[in-house]
């Protein structure tokens, strides 16, 4: 059996100190920048066609994966503008109880949101290790949020909205939305796409 008490000290204490998911507010996985070519060509504009990456704590992961054939992307990968990107965010939850009323915020810059492509899924188990998951369980993340049912993009009667550039998750994000909890022992994930401007 797990030590309880030890373990949810652990949470209160890194979720506090990460990017404000604390149980009852809302954590925020922006610090994604994608700046694209001009018409495809990478010498023009030099350096601007660089992929970064960068929202990444202890508590809340942001990974990317190529649409097109699921590569899994990191900082500094160079992309074409028009690339489809799907990111994916998520909460790895291993305490045996449940973080309840998560809410999750995400703006975009320098992609344009693909509309209908939000999945929230929270039941792909934890990972092995509590403040990060191997590149191969972020896959199985991946793979398993994606064959998801689609939440819709307007503020509405389920967990999920796109509203401008900001994707958002539970209802303490955005009114509208209905409450996300990450249950006890799984991964919270949200998985959308996304074109390199």
């Amino acid at each position: 059996m797990k030590r309880q008490f030890g373990k949810t000290l652990q949470h209160i204490a890194v979720l506090t100190l990460g990017v404000f998911l604390t149980l009852g507010h809302m954590a925020q996985a922006s610090d994604n920048q994608g700046i694209g070519d001009v018409a495809g060509v990478g010498a023009d504009l030099a350096d601007s066609n660089t992929f970064t990456l960068l929202a990444s704590t202890s508590t809340l992961f942001k990974a990317a994966f190529l649409t097109s054939d699921n590569t899994a992307l990191t900082s500094g990968d160079t992309l074409p503008a028009g690339t489809s990107v799907d990111f994916l965010i998520y909460v790895n939850n291993d305490a045996d109880v449940a973080i309840l009323d998560v809410g999750i915020r995400d703006t975009l810059v320098g992609f344009t949101y693909v509309a209908g492509t939000i999945h929230v899924l929270n039941t792909t188990v934890e990972c092995v290790t509590p403040l990060g998951c191997t590149l191969a369980e972020e896959k199985t993340i991946y793979d398993d949020a994606r064959a998801a049912g689609l939440s819709s993009d307007v503020i509405n009667d389920d967990n999920a909205s796109f509203t401008g550039t900001t994707l958002e998750v539970g209802d303490n994000v955005t009114v509208g939305n209905t409450q996300q909890d990450a249950a006890p022992n799984v991964v919270l994930a949200v998985v959308f796409t996304a074109t390199l401007d």
